[in-house]
């Protein structure tokens, strides 16, 4: 039986997580076609397109995104961010996020589902975001509420 842990549950380093995880004899299995990985835990499809787009990823660990999310122009992306697919249409097409221009997302949030998430929000740390974000609006919680709205180009 393989045992599988992620390097981000003990805060390390990559190069002292791959030394901890030889020692325990645990062996980590994710890689997918297709996907690149920023860190030893991440899966971030197209990445060349990200970068050129200036999507930003302070704290590139945990990060899972699905190959066909769209991610807007100037985004900063936290560690342990999911944007991911929903439920299927009657077409059997996967039914994912649409991210703004200017968007931040918090550390440990989840993004799933057909949603638009619009230009210059920020959604909070842990939140779960399963309906459309407005533009301009801070959303925080589970399922993410409206905590504040008209941000403008204020700086979060």
């Amino acid at each position: 039986m393989i045992k599988r842990i992620y390097a981000s549950l003990f805060g390390l380093y990559k190069e002292n997580a791959r030394l901890v995880l030889k020692i325990f004899g645990i062996k980590l299995k994710f890689r997918s076609p297709g996907i690149n990985q920023l860190a030893d835990v991440c899966c971030i499809p197209d990445i060349e397109t990200l970068k050129k787009n200036n999507v930003t990823f302070p704290h590139p660990v945990g990060i899972v995104i699905n190959p066909s999310a769209k991610i807007g122009k100037n985004c900063v992306i936290y560690q342990n961010v999911t944007i991911g697919s929903g439920k299927y249409s009657e077409k059997y097409n996967c039914q994912v996020p649409i991210i703004g221009e200017n968007v931040t997302i918090y550390a440990n949030s989840v993004v799933i589902g057909g949603i638009y998430v619009g230009k210059n929000s920020v959604i909070g740390a842990g939140s779960i975001v399963v309906r459309d974000v407005p533009e301009n609006v801070i959303v925080a919680g589970n399922p993410a509420k409206i905590i504040k709205t008209n941000l403008g180009n204020s700086i979060v």
